[in-house]
């Protein structure tokens, strides 16, 4: 079960993506939260991918606290937006070499943050494109060397992709963001920090955008808690 495999320690996963870069080894990473967790259980090929070739790390309240319901670990949530952003400030200081795959920015926005922000920018690529392109965009890809990808294009699209992009030759660390970059960038406002803190910053999101989070919340929250329960029952019998 996934909920014993999650990097629960948010120093852990910041060392884990700078010893990978110093070591030059692969290295997939993701976060997991109560929206993935239900497409965990009904996309069996992200379900494999995320259990044999990812290392992901716990990402909401949901998943917090079906870890301490299922697994009784004593752990600290980790706010996945926050936890790139370390990510990304960590890169920036080092001036690692990053490739964005994601959002639907323009290329001179891009460019102009990346300069602002002190990015050591080698390439842009928006997420918005078919899966006939997927191939012809890897090719693209393979010719860039010694970039770590930072992939925001939504679950499980990103983690699809990033695997794929893992099976080229030079290819050594994916990171996948969400729409961390929308907030990272500021094109898109996050909840309060207050509305965070007391676990309601998924009801913002229903409200700043209904019709593409209704679902997902006002439907997926209690078939999450659902599945946890469910999964508690099976283990008590």
């Amino acid at each position: 079960m996934i909920f014993n495999n999650l990097l629960t320690d948010s120093k852990e996963i910041k060392q884990l993506v700078l010893d990978s870069i110093e070591k030059n080894e692969s290295l997939l990473l993701t976060y997991f939260n109560q929206h993935c967790f239900n497409i965990y259980n009904e996309d069996q090929n992200y379900q494999q991918i995320l259990d044999t070739r990812f290392k992901v790390y716990q990402a909401d309240l949901g998943v917090f606290l079906a870890i301490k319901f299922l697994e009784h670990k004593q752990v600290k949530k980790i706010d996945a937006t926050a936890m790139n952003e370390v990510i990304i400030n960590e890169l920036v200081e080092k001036k690692i070499p990053m490739t964005i795959v994601g959002g639907n920015f323009k290329p001179e926005f891009i460019q102009n943050e990346a300069a602002k922000r002190g990015i050591n920018l080698v390439s842009y690529h928006h997420g918005y494109f078919q899966e006939s392109q997927i191939d012809e965009i890897i090719r693209d890809l393979n010719k860039l060397k010694n970039t770590v990808f930072i992939i925001g294009m939504g679950v499980p699209y990103q983690e699809v992709f990033a695997e794929r992009i893992s099976q080229i030759s030079d290819f050594k660390i994916g990171i996948c963001v969400g729409n961390f970059l929308e907030f990272y960038f500021g094109t898109k406002k996050r909840a309060p920090v207050f509305v965070r803190e007391i676990g309601f910053e998924w009801l913002f999101r229903v409200i700043t955008d209904p019709k593409r989070m209704w679902k997902r919340y006002l439907i997926g929250i209690p078939v999450f808690f659902y599945r946890v329960l469910k999964i508690k029952l099976t283990r008590s019998r």
